[in-house]
């Protein structure tokens, strides 16, 4: 089969890469003729030379110098388009849709992701936090492919990948009056000072969600917000060392302990799908790959 445009291309590159035929085509697997044969039709349809001849190396002439960045470019797109068109052959998803509940360790997400990314550029994501009260609903109605969340169990349409388990612990700042008690916290303690909780909506019926101990429970939707109002002794809230990490190393903030376990929820984390509706080759990919970056990330 005679080379097309993109293999010479690519002699073109390898030639101005390695600075011989010889290894150019060993590093293409091709002859050395058919690597001449690519530079004599790309010169040929150019209508002007791309290398110097005569000298020990092949180096570019200015006009080949001008071309070869857009020559790489033109190769990188073919080869994403091919492996593209290979991954949809093999049944691989064009979109992901992903629910991510608000206390999911974020930073071992976002390294999975610049991974994933670099390997599947054309994939479109989609990425929306979300809190346990909705994921089960937004699987079940299809709005979602898989969620990440911290979990006590799964509900039983539901299968899913279990990560590791993380102690949700209350959390304030370092100045608080539950930080100065000095000693394991107890419900009334918990049940005397603000609890910030994070919701999605207004409408939530505060007496339905978990882990709402205090008799005083300020709600907001950003965490941003939920971060500054503890940073600032305004109340406590769950929180596992994930999300206050840098506030921890900073001294900003402390997670206390409790007198009693029940106080301190465990929770695994883990991805969830539908049992009848499971992630395809990337997705599974993807949740692959943010299981390695919990590992990493609890060995570090």
């Amino acid at each position: 089969m005679q080379p097309n445009l993109v293999d010479h291309l690519a002699a073109f590159i390898a030639v101005t890469e390695t600075g011989s035929f010889s290894v150019a085509a060993r590093t293409l697997n091709r002859a050395v003729s058919s690597i001449s044969y690519s530079l004599a039709q790309l010169e040929t349809q150019c209508g002007f030379p791309l290398l110097k001849r005569g000298t020990r190396r092949s180096d570019l002439t200015e006009r080949g110098r001008a071309l070869f960045g857009e020559a790489k470019a033109v190769v990188e797109r073919a080869r994403r388009f091919t492996s593209h068109a290979a991954s949809l052959e093999q049944g691989a998803e064009t979109r992901i849709r992903i629910a991510v509940d608000v206390v999911f360790p974020h930073a071992a997400l976002h390294r999975a992701l610049k991974t994933f990314i670099s390997q599947h550029e054309r994939v479109e994501l989609q990425i929306f936090n979300s809190s346990l009260n909705n994921l089960w609903d937004e699987l079940r109605a299809g709005r979602i492919d898989f969620a990440l969340t911290l979990v006590a169990a799964l509900p039983l349409d539901m299968e899913g990948q279990s990560f590791r388990q993380i102690v949700l612990r209350p959390t304030t700042a370092v100045d608080h009056p539950l930080a100065l008690l000095g000693r394991p916290l107890t419900l009334a303690d918990m049940q005397r000072e603000r609890q910030i909780y994070f919701v999605e909506s207004p409408s939530i019926d505060m007496e339905r969600v978990g882990r709402v101990f205090s008799l005083d429970v300020w709600t907001a939707k950003d965490l941003e917000h939920i971060r500054r109002l503890i940073c600032n002794g305004v109340g406590w809230c769950f929180a596992s060392e994930d999300f206050f990490a840098e506030e921890l190393q900073n001294g900003i903030v402390r997670l206390l302990p409790c007198s009693d376990a029940q106080l301190q929820p465990s929770r695994t984390i883990s991805a969830a799908w539908l049992a009848d509706r499971r992630p395809g080759p990337l997705g599974r990919e993807l949740v692959r790959l943010i299981a390695d970056a919990l590992d990493t990330a609890a060995g570090s």
